[in-house]
């Protein structure tokens, strides 16, 4: 078995010729200390904390930086020029006031995403391979743009999907017969279903999956797995970290983080370490982002660190399966659960209502609907079946969330 390539990666940008935990902790704190210094000079938001640590076991004594830090003191946190910025990502809360948190970018930052990126897509896509990307384009340097350079550089042949594809268009990139999909995970099974339905399973062409942008419930996980004998490679990141943070390598036993230019910690609800092994939040420091780097921010994710070294042998810390926090997120990963297992569903989006939760299914021709009403009705959830046409499209366009607001039955 090969080493993750993250390893390779590392001693390239570190210029390095050995790695070990010992090396990789020691660039942690060198990086955190001249991350320190410089948000000392700033005197910004930052200014309170020490201008050093001496042991990365000193990192949990500083405070941590949530989102709403983020949206409310972005120009605080800001460091460097307007000059050096590549790329301003802002995303809207989802309420109808609030400020919108904004997060910038600068060449190195996308750079580096894009070399992470290609280390963690040359697990899985070899030179030649056509590589169908799913997550939406929005111009240079948008999540697919980086996804679809990484591509290239791993001498693979990006294949990117038009942005809100009806099913019928879906259907019709799988014609060029992709080796590769790089998506959400529910888009990624929902399409195949569809694509079975119309030509048969003998004709699917995807054999490898890198899952990312969104949690997986394990039935939608299995689904891929047992229905389509998908070989699946989750990816982790978020927007504060450059969409890069943690690969799968060919052990497909955990991710491996990104620990040279990202700290990672897990704490409890109380925001007190935990050990490795046990669940809590995944807290991120990013020390090698240029102009908005974030001390020990709080990711909202669910997570935990794997006890023992992969069995690739690499010294980085890998994550498990990621989930996100909140009782809406445990919801919809149950619900998810129990729906995904039956492959006449295509997709399904739940609106929490005065009376309880309705649930709109898109179904194919031939699903066991009486089956959906049945555990509908023993769950008393309100319910709208749709036969899937050609000109439907997904139910949720990016992460899959649960509604709230009332529904009229």
């Amino acid at each position: 078995m090969n080493k993750s390539r993250l390893d390779d990666l590392i001693m390239k940008q570190e210029d390095l010729q050995k790695l070990d935990r010992n090396i990789l902790e020691e660039i942690q704190l060198n990086k955190l200390n001249a991350l320190l210094q410089k948000v000392n000079l700033r005197q910004g938001f930052y200014a309170h904390l020490p201008s050093s640590l001496s042991s990365l076991k000193e990192l949990p004594s500083l405070p941590f930086t949530t989102a709403d830090d983020l949206r409310k003191q972005y120009p605080r946190l800001f460091l460097g020029s307007s000059s050096e910025v590549e790329k301003v990502l802002t995303e809207q809360t989802s309420g109808t006031t609030g400020q919108a948190k904004r997060i910038f970018y600068t060449k190195d930052d996308l750079e580096h995403t894009v070399s992470f990126f290609a280390a963690g897509i040359g697990e899985m896509v070899r030179e030649g391979e056509k590589v169908m990307i799913g997550m939406p384009y929005t111009g240079p340097n948008s999540l697919a743009d980086l996804i679809a350079q990484a591509v290239s550089k791993c001498g693979g042949i990006p294949v990117q999907m038009q942005n809100g594809s009806l099913y019928e268009q879906c259907a019709q990139y799988y014609k060029v017969q992709p080796e590769c999909a790089i998506d959400l995970p529910v888009p990624v099974l929902s399409r195949a279903r569809y694509y079975e339905s119309l030509y048969g399973k003998a004709s699917f062409p995807l054999r490898k999956a890198l899952l990312s942008a969104d949690a997986c419930a394990e039935a939608v996980e299995r689904a891929m797995e047992e229905e389509f004998r998908l070989i699946l490679f989750p990816h982790y990141g978020t927007r504060e970290m450059c969409f890069g943070g943690a690969i799968t390598c060919e052990a497909h036993e955990g991710m491996h983080l990104r620990e040279h230019q990202i700290i990672g910690e897990i704490v409890d609800k109380n925001g007190n370490a935990v050990t490795d092994g046990e669940w809590g939040e995944l807290v991120i420091t990013t020390v090698d982002m240029k102009v908005l780097p974030l001390i020990r921010f709080r990711t909202g994710d669910r997570a935990r660190f794997l006890k023992e070294q992969c069995p690739c042998g690499s010294v980085t810390r890998r994550l498990d399966r990621i989930r996100r926090l909140g009782s809406d997120a445990e919801k919809l990963e149950h619900l998810e659960n129990l729906f995904f297992p039956m492959p006449g569903i295509i997709d399904l989006a739940v609106t929490e209502t005065e009376g309880g939760y309705h649930i709109e299914f898109l179904v194919l021709a031939d699903a066991d609907t009486e089956r959906i009403r049945k555990i509908c009705s023993e769950h008393d959830f309100a319910n709208e079946i749709r036969i899937v046409e050609k000109n439907d499209r997904l139910l949720y366009s990016g992460k899959r969330v649960i509604h709230h607001h009332s529904y009229m039955v």
